[in-house]
């Protein structure tokens, strides 16, 4: 039962964080920009591109991490859990020395000889860039608390934690912003808020493990070599992942300047609230793969696959019908004139966040199945073709050339390498595969369009609350259809039958949760 009820609220939870993020996002998206200008919130954009390659430093081991800590939990070995902690506390703060030497360097030599940046806008630059290091040098050491949390799978404290510090760094955000503070007050209030939060962390990870004792005498070598062989391809994955994303800033900002990337900014977070809000189940696949797979039950690594990228592709497709749908009035009446140019963008990176999310339990169970190598030199190749497509087309067609760049690769690798890899690996043919998983949002399409398109021409949304009012009737329209005939009538009595245990699952794990003492 506890098992159940922790991923029944781990889940809720993390969609109450998505909720808060986006609805935060959108929010203070277009406020933030007002108030420091599209070329500086463009600045912050461009130095916060060049310090999200430190995660790599991570090197894979976020999940070794939970894997090797999950392991001696579950045998009651307390004292090799503790010594697992305490090791990667060392290795972190190891990584910590390293990101804040990178980011010196980065200061010193990088951004001084960054082209398209004034004199004043360098330094500005450096001090944010600065402010940004210290917080990942802390931080890395601290990322042992949300593991062990992680792995103790009390994710509703963890995810409980990062709603509260979102809407204070909201908060903070409004405030600098409107006692008329600029960019460095800002990035140093935010990060204040961020580096309050690892004391927050560390409650969450006392309370779920009690016994937390950490000591940086227990290190031990043996426990790093033995995670390192887990987590050497999810490292390669973390390296193609973030050529693949966090490139395109870099890019246009060095051909065409930070104003264009505070245009562009808006165009990655839609295709971000596009991803996040369809791709929230599939972190928890990986752990059910690797069961599945120990166990040599294809069956049921085939019967997961097809239901998990069913359900994948068809929030996908009905949450891009209806952003694509009224992307060009989304855009004017939430960020104002001047912001036009990201439109077309969107379309590129909304039509790979389809596949990308649709690939979502393919590559759980590819990498849960010991075909991590296929998974991980396949999104390098996808990475360096992204890097050398997006700067030939930069110059030739300016930002949607960048877009398509990250595009083309991304579908290309998954339709040709991914799919049929994960296919064969549990004995489905891909055209027999596609059918099933497409139906029911083929099915829904249609209608969703044809309203989409009807809503356009009689009643053109004039104000950001009618193209979301327009956008979710789009959504019910979509919804409704695949509900009552996109599924097969036994599909659709499965997950009927799932439904009503997940609500069991909820309300014997609200009358079983711990209250709270007096």
């Amino acid at each position: 039962m506890n098992t159940a009820w922790n991923l029944v609220t781990g889940t809720l939870t993390k969609y109450v964080l998505l909720a808060v993020n986006i609805v935060v996002g959108v929010l203070l998206m277009p406020f933030t920009v007002r108030h420091l200008g599209t070329s500086e919130y463009g600045l912050w954009m461009l130095v916060a591109s060049m310090t999200y390659y430190f995660q790599l430093l991570d090197l894979g081991y976020g999940n070794g991490l939970v894997r090797q800590f999950a392991d001696a939990d579950a045998r009651g070995d307390v004292d090799e859990a503790n010594r697992v902690l305490s090791t990667f506390v060392v290795v972190y703060a190891v990584i910590g020395l390293a990101a804040a030497a990178g980011v010196a360097f980065i200061i010193v030599y990088i951004i001084p000889r960054f082209p398209n940046l004034s004199h004043d806008q360098i330094e500005r630059a450096q001090i944010v860039v600065g402010i940004l290091g210290v917080r990942m040098a802390i931080g890395f050491p601290m990322t042992v608390f949300g593991a062990a949390t992680t792995a103790r799978q009390r994710f509703a404290l963890n995810n409980t934690v990062a709603i509260v510090f979102a809407l204070a760094n909201a908060v903070v955000t409004y405030l600098v912003l409107v006692m008329g503070h600029g960019l460095v007050a800002l990035v140093a209030s935010t990060t204040a808020v961020g580096l309050s939060s690892y004391a927050a962390y560390a409650w969450t990870a006392r309370r779920a493990f009690p016994e937390l004792r950490i000591r940086p005498s227990a290190f031990a070598g043996r426990l790093v070599r033995e995670v390192t062989t887990f987590s050497v391809y999810l490292f390669i994955i973390q390296i193609g992942v973030q050529m693949s994303f966090n490139l395109d800033n870099l890019v246009i900002g060095g051909v065409i300047g930070t104003s264009a990337v505070a245009v562009y900014a808006v165009t990655v977070r839609l295709a971000d609230y596009q991803r996040q809000f369809c791709d929230q189940f599939n972190g928890m696949l990986f752990p059910v793969v690797v069961r599945f797979g120990a166990g040599g039950r294809t069956d049921a690594l085939r019967d997961m696959l097809i239901d998990g990228t069913r359900i994948a592709m068809t929030l996908v497709i009905g949450v891009t019908i209806c952003l694509l749908g009224f992307a060009e009035p989304l855009v004017t009446t939430w960020m104002g004139v001047g912001f036009e140019g990201s439109v077309l963008p969107l379309y590129f990176l909304a039509i790979a966040g389809v596949v990308l999310v649709g690939q979502g339990p393919i590559g759980n169970v590819l990498l849960g199945t010991g075909r991590q190598q296929l998974v991980a030199f396949s999104t390098i190749g996808e990475a360096v073709a992204n890097l050398a497509l997006s700067l030939v087309l930069v110059h030739y067609v300016g930002m949607w050339g960048v877009a398509a760049g990250t595009a083309i690769p991304l579908i290309a690798a998954n339709l040709l390498f991914i799919i049929p890899a994960g296919c064969r690996q549990v004995g489905l043919p891909m055209g027999k595969f596609l059918r099933l998983v497409l139906r029911p949002a083929l099915v829904g399409s249609i209608p969703a369009i044809v309203a989409c398109v009807a809503f356009r021409r009689a009643l053109p949304p004039e104000s950001f609350r009618m193209v979301i009012a327009e956008g979710t009737l789009v959504g019910v329209v979509y919804a409704a259809v695949v509900a009552a005939v996109g599924f097969e009538s036994d599909v659709r009595a499965r997950y009927l039958e799932h439904l009503r245990d997940l609500i069991g699952v909820w309300r014997l794990g609200r009358a079983a949760a711990p209250q709270p003492l007096p």
